[in-house]
């Protein structure tokens, strides 16, 4: 590579993705930034898989706001950020882009360990639904994943893995295969699969993801009763006050408001004066 080439490239700093196969499985590029690098930041379990090297390593302590700070101020130095699996994909380069902007990086990606558990068990994982318990609330995260035929989920120390599994099964999710993978990628990779309830009452090694594959035969949603309608059911449907009978929304302008509304499975309705409650029970 020319001198200029190779001085264009450090003008930025450089995001790394790195495997637990350690820099044996970078890039030879990869390979060469490490070497060249003056400054590698990045988690502890990351820096403990590099060789030894001239530049300083500096170990991420879980405040990523002092990172921005660190990046802002070094602009002279020749700087790596190191990020597990792919940096973009629920990772540090997005958090980082977003707030530093993106002329100031570049990003050098490896496979994802999602990529590597779905591979592992042998899934398709481009219908999967994926979600990172870090940054998703556990509520919407069970929802998501009742009507859901494949899920990938990234764990974290408040989610381990038998929490998840007991969580589902608390939800009433007992229709899906689980499997745990652990350290993908290392000598030490391991992959367990089981039932939710065998798999709360196991422990599992910090660095893992899950799959969730629903069981075959099972229905990905509620089945409604023949003849019945997912909105603009007739008004006789629903219990209404007697004398009067005039506090259910008449189905037709329910159906409008409905269809309106275009509510997804995550959506939060409240429906104030609800009366008789029919639009609520059909948003539902």
């Amino acid at each position: 590579m020319r001198q200029d080439m190779v001085a264009e490239v450090w003008d930025r700093v450089q995001i790394i993705g790195i495997g637990d196969d350690g820099v044996e499985g970078l890039s030879p590029e990869a390979q060469r930034l490490v070497q060249e690098a003056e400054l590698i930041i990045g988690p502890r379990a990351t820096l403990d898989l590099l060789p030894s090297l001239s530049a300083e390593l500096c170990a991420l302590a879980g405040d990523l706001n002092e990172l921005v700070d660190r990046l802002k101020q070094a602009t002279e130095q020749k700087i790596i950020v190191l990020a597990l699996g792919d940096p973009l994909f629920f990772g540090t380069a997005r958090y980082l882009i977003d707030r530093v902007g993106k002329e100031r990086f570049r990003v050098v990606p490896h496979v994802s360990l999602m990529q590597l558990a779905f591979a592992r068990v042998k899934e398709s994982w481009d219908d999967a639904l994926l979600v990172n318990l870090a940054q998703a609330s556990w509520g919407r995260t069970v929802e998501k994943v009742r009507v859901a035929q494949k899920v990938g989920l990234f764990t974290n120390e408040q989610w381990s893995p038998s929490q998840v599994a007991a969580g589902l099964l608390e939800a009433g999710l007992d229709y899906f295969v689980a499997y745990v993978c652990e350290d993908l990628g290392s000598p030490h990779e391991r992959v367990t699969q089981g039932e939710l309830t065998e798999l709360a009452a196991q422990s599992f090694r910090p660095l893992n993801v899950m799959v969730l594959v629903r069981k075959p035969g099972l229905p990905e949603s509620a089945v409604l009763p023949k003849g019945e309608r997912v909105f603009g059911n007739p008004d006789t449907m629903f219990m209404q006050s007697q004398p009067r009978r005039d506090l259910v929304t008449p189905a037709e302008v329910r159906a409008l408001a409905l269809a309106e509304m275009a509510l997804t499975p995550e959506a939060v309705v409240w429906d104030v004066g609800a009366g008789s409650g029919s639009i609520a029970i059909e948003a539902a």
